[in-house]
């Protein structure tokens, strides 16, 4: 009789994901809109082929920095919270809950304005959809997150196969612009610097660490990774060069086949060089791009619920959102994110959200790098299966660049 009244055991994340899914969520998050419009604002604000290739060469090593980082902390603390999980070891519960909740507002406003984008991709080639931009949104979410609330393995498969095919596909791009488009307008020499400002150079370098965010994702799955302390360090470093190469590789065909001013003047130079393969090539760049954003809303959504499991995990939430279906999916969290993206992809409210995370997330980074050096002085014997490389001093150069 007390076998038949006794609750159900407890059902735990599952630890099933490898090297191959940590890259292709790093990867999935890292590469989204950002590369498709950044080089537009770009060429712009700064008038030198080299300068703009050096920038996305120096958003690299910022995010290297970073890597870094995050390494020692995700593999000492290998819990799904991310920051919040190393914040709350450091200092406690009030700025554990500022970079938690911070975090996971991040993931939302994120992966709504990824649904936002491809509903506005999808006219390209269904035009019925131009008028519709929110249910398609909409739908969009529904279908991925419906996908991911089912289990850990759906999610897993998703993300590894949309992160690979747009991968492929900017790959096949560069390769076509460089073999077949022609330079309709010769690249300007290095003597434009006259334009060049201060500003500018922030201003370009702000674009490209932001389409640089998501190298951090492996870190919130530290409850299902196998052998976190080798796998998560390697995602993050595979998946930032292998990103890192597509970005500058993507740039200079761009500025290849069509010039620095053509960058300039197109808000979607991927077409300007696409107009000359054909309208086979323009539909292809309008597949991709759906894909290219999918991607990342689905590294969106199977990362932000696993902070709110994590704070469930420790009481701060209540434990519904503690909760985890037969298929290794916190369906509580899930829900929850769930019903905040569809919510602020219908309003259009996510970029009063960006706006308002700007500043945050600068704050967040600060205080995380800030737990690495206190917990290396308030708990020098914990395990650290991998140790922050060059410290104190690169991160403390990370550090600098945070507060810059």
């Amino acid at each position: 009789m007390s076998s038949i009244i006794s609750a159900p055991p407890r059902r735990h994340l599952l630890r099933i994901l490898g090297v191959t899914f940590g890259v292709a969520v790093a990867v999935g998050d890292m590469i989204g809109s950002g590369i498709l419009r950044a080089p537009n604002l770009i060429a712009s604000t700064v008038p030198d082929v080299a300068l703009i290739i050096g920038l996305w060469v120096l958003g690299a090593f910022d995010a290297a920095l970073g890597v870094n980082v995050y390494a020692e902390l995700a593999t000492a603390i290998p819990r799904p919270g991310g920051g919040y999980d190393y914040v709350r070891r450091a200092f406690g519960d009030f700025l554990a809950l500022v970079v938690g909740w911070g975090n996971w507002l991040a993931f939302v406003a994120g992966t709504a304005a990824a649904a936002i984008s491809f509903a506005n991709f999808l006219p390209l080639v269904w035009p019925w959809a131009q008028t519709h931009t929110v249910g398609v949104a909409l739908a969009m979410l529904i279908a991925l997150f419906g996908a991911n609330i089912l289990g850990l393995r759906e999610g897993r498969v998703l993300q590894e196969i949309t992160s690979l095919i747009k991968a492929v596909m900017l790959l096949v791009f560069c390769v076509a612009a460089a073999a077949f488009a022609p330079q309709t307008a010769p690249l300007p020499p290095s003597t434009a610097m006259h334009a060049f400002t201060l500003a500018a150079a922030v201003n370009a370098f702000q674009l490209v660490r932001g389409a640089y965010a998501g190298w951090d994702s492996p870190v919130y799955f530290g409850e299902e990774i196998v052998d976190t302390s080798r796998t998560i360090p390697r995602a993050m470093i595979m998946g930032l060069i292998f990103t890192a190469v597509l970005y500058v590789s993507v740039n200079g065909a761009l500025l290849y086949a069509i010039g620095l001013k053509g960058v300039a003047s197109s808000p979607l130079p991927f077409t300007s060089v696409l107009s000359h393969l054909g309208p086979i090539a323009a539909l292809l760049f309008a597949l991709t791009a759906m894909i290219t954003v999918a991607s990342c809303a689905n590294a969106n959504i199977m990362g932000g619920p696993r902070i709110l499991y994590s704070m469930a995990e420790d009481g701060i939430l209540p434990k519904i959102f503690e909760s985890v279906n037969k298929g290794g999916s916190p369906v509580g969290a899930m829900v929850l994110t769930a019903l905040f993206c569809f919510g602020l992809a219908a309003s259009g409210a996510f970029t009063l959200v960006f706006e308002l995370l700007a500043t945050l997330n600068g704050m967040t980074g600060l205080i995380i790098v800030a737990a690495l050096f206190w917990l290396r002085r308030k708990e020098p014997d914990m395990p650290r299966p991998f140790r922050a490389l060059g410290y104190p001093f690169l991160p403390g150069l990370w550090l600098v660049i945070q507060i810059a």
